[in-house]
């Protein structure tokens, strides 16, 4: 019978008191994430009414050393202080204190991400729509990824940081806290309730205001700048180019991605290719760099990848072919 997950039966799992079908059945409920946020919370609590104790150190270290002298014949079995077994044992043993101490510093710097930090995130061809704890709502496009704090997200501070591509519908607070997107990409939107997508991609990013208002951080060169985005507003932002904002009378065709549809504003298929390897995993090539340079305009939709494959190549005049993930795009 598979055990009942409860506070008690997790609680008896921080005291390693739990069988190994026990753990088993925790390990399979803490995939859920859900599950993991109340895992975390109820360590906390485990934490905070679980606090060590001050312990008879000197009665520890001498049974410590009693063990060690037995089993290491090369420390001297005279009578000796405590402060001269500490150092004498300290000295023989430097390298395995050494190996302990890295192992354990290793641990805790590969885990304080987890510990300090919860993760929405989406695979290849997945799109999620996430509400967080202040009421916002944010919608990742495939293989993205949106951080925050795990305990005090819209207690002092409202602030994210986003991998991807993202539509965001920020909840107005009344003590008017901004909600602050920070990115890779070197570039910052700072909020106070409103209506935006945004992209943070290495081939080129891109925000797009809908509703509101929103100051823009961003470097360009060597400096920092900032630019205040009205509605219809768009701005791209690509690496050691000058910022380009235009003006749309349809912002919300820039999130055409959450119908799975694809907008393309004089993009060339190189930077379509990069799209594809980013929200779809695939590995796009072109017979030449004329084909490469090609660009589109429009929007298109397939019910499958391989219907939006074939109608770029259609539009484009092209042949295309795909194995696995890698796909090829050549003259007829």
């Amino acid at each position: 019978m598979k055990p009942t997950i409860s506070k008690r039966l997790i609680f008896d799992h921080f005291a390693n008191k739990t069988s190994p079908l026990q753990k088993t059945a925790i390990e399979s409920w803490l995939t859920d994430r859900e599950n993991e946020e109340l895992y975390y919370q109820w360590l906390e609590e485990w934490e905070r009414n679980h606090l060590q104790y001050d312990a008879p150190s000197e009665i520890a270290l001498e049974n410590f050393f009693s063990i060690i002298e037995q089993e290491d014949a090369a420390l001297p079995e005279e009578q000796t202080s405590l402060r001269e077994k500490l150092a004498s044992w300290t000295n023989h043993h430097a390298g395995k204190i050494a190996a302990v101490i890295a192992l354990a510093l290793g641990l805790a710097w590969y885990n304080r991400d987890t510990i300090t930090y919860v993760s929405y995130k989406t695979g290849y061809g997945e799109i999620e729509t996430f509400q967080l704890k202040d009421g916002s709502k944010v919608k990742l496009n495939a293989n993205s990824v949106l951080t925050l704090s795990r305990w005090n997200f819209g207690e002092t501070k409202r602030e994210v940081f986003l991998k991807g591509d993202a539509s965001f519908d920020v909840e107005h607070l009344k003590n008017h806290q901004k909600f602050i997107v920070n990115t890779p990409e070197n570039f910052t939107v700072e909020v106070l309730g409103t209506e935006f997508t945004m992209s943070a991609r290495k081939f080129g990013s891109k925000v797009i205001l809908t509703n509101g208002k929103v100051k823009l951080h961003y470097r360009e060169a060597t400096d920092e700048k900032e630019l205040i985005m009205k509605p219809g507003d768009v701005v791209k932002l690509k690496k050691d180019r000058p910022m380009e904002m235009s003006r749309t009378e349809a912002p919300e065709t820039y999130s055409e991605w959450e119908n799975k549809r694809f907008v393309f504003d004089e993009t060339t298929l190189e930077e379509m290719g990069y799209q594809l390897h980013e929200t779809y995993g695939l590995d796009v090539t072109f017979s030449s760099q004329t084909i490469a340079s090609r660009q589109l305009m429009g929007s298109f939709k397939g019910r499958t990848i391989d219907e939006f494959l074939q109608s770029i190549a259609e539009v484009l005049d092209l042949s295309v072919s795909r194995e696995n993930n890698k796909v090829l795009f050549t003259d007829h």
